[in-house]
């Protein structure tokens, strides 16, 4: 008899906008205008941010932890485990990470001078570094 193996579906990660929303502003009452103000933000880049279309950046999240009591530090892990998910879900980040593991395994075991006159080697090398240069380029990956 076969069993089916069934797997939980990795569940999208919040992102510090929304956490924010959720957890403080909704929680209190409070309006967006008098939370934007208290954090030195235009009232637009408050609603950016609380709607996923910015990230909680480091000089932001110092200034919510005054104003939460939730450290700095897990603002911005929660912002960043939400960005690193968006990145891993584009094709081109998966195209590099295919390459450079390919790379991995069929160059490091190679001594390093045999690595550097291979010209295979060499050509996966520039391949990779499209792919890395095209990935860093994308301006809008991180947006919702």
């Amino acid at each position: 008899m076969n069993k089916k193996v069934y797997r939980k579906k990795e569940r999208m990660p919040a992102h510090a906008g929304r956490i924010l929303k959720s957890g403080f502003i909704d929680q209190y009452g409070l309006r967006i205008d008098t939370v934007a103000s208290l954090l030195g933000l235009t009232r637009g880049h408050l609603s950016r941010i609380i709607n996923g279309h910015s990230p909680v950046t480091p000089d932001i999240a110092l200034k919510l932890e005054i104003l939460t009591q939730t450290p700095a530090s897990q603002w911005l892990a929660i912002q960043s485990k939400y960005d690193m998910h968006i990145m891993e879900q584009d094709n081109g980040f998966k195209k590099y990470k295919q390459s450079l593991n390919n790379w991995a395994a069929g160059s490091l075991p190679m001594p390093a001078e045999q690595r550097r006159e291979d010209k295979q080697t060499d050509a996966l090398v520039i391949k990779i570094a499209k792919l890395a240069k095209h990935i860093g380029k994308r301006k809008n990956l991180l947006k919702v």
